[in-house]
């Protein structure tokens, strides 16, 4: 049963040690290894089930020329445009235009460069639309 837990929780930790306050008979907190709270752990997981959906669904409208593969680098790193925006220094406006095929293809490699030190991709795999996998899937 503990092993099972375990298993469980490295699965939504990645593999990182987590550690938790407990009371103990004299009432006293003192740190346990592993997580002792099951809402968090659920929360957790589902959370990371609803980014995976997430994920999905931008590879798909990329393979249906919808979205430009800015969308999915963005949606994997768990960014949003005003985020995106700050990162690479642009404008809210610019970013959005980024996400559409049309302007993507005609970007010059100075702005592919800011995007690619962003997602740590090389400028050559967003031009290519290379779907790598996220930075904190990335061994």
């Amino acid at each position: 049963m503990e092993n099972e837990q375990d298993d469980r929780e490295e699965s939504v930790t990645g593999g990182l040690h987590t550690i938790s306050y407990i009371a103990d008979a004299q009432g006293e907190q003192e740190l346990i290894p592993g997580s002792v709270w099951q809402p968090v752990n659920i929360v957790n997981r589902q959370a990371w089930e609803e980014i995976e959906q997430h994920i999905a669904a931008s590879k798909e409208k990329i393979a249906q020329d919808r979205v430009s593969c800015l969308h999915y680098y963005m949606i994997a790193n768990q960014m949003d445009i005003g985020l995106l925006a700050r990162y690479t220094g642009q404008a809210r406006c610019l970013v959005r235009l980024h996400l559409i095929p049309f302007f993507f293809r005609r970007l010059g490699q100075k702005t592919l460069d800011r995007y690619a030190k962003v997602f740590l991709v090389s400028s050559k795999d967003l031009r290519q639309g290379i779907l790598k996998d996220p930075v904190y899937n990335q061994q």
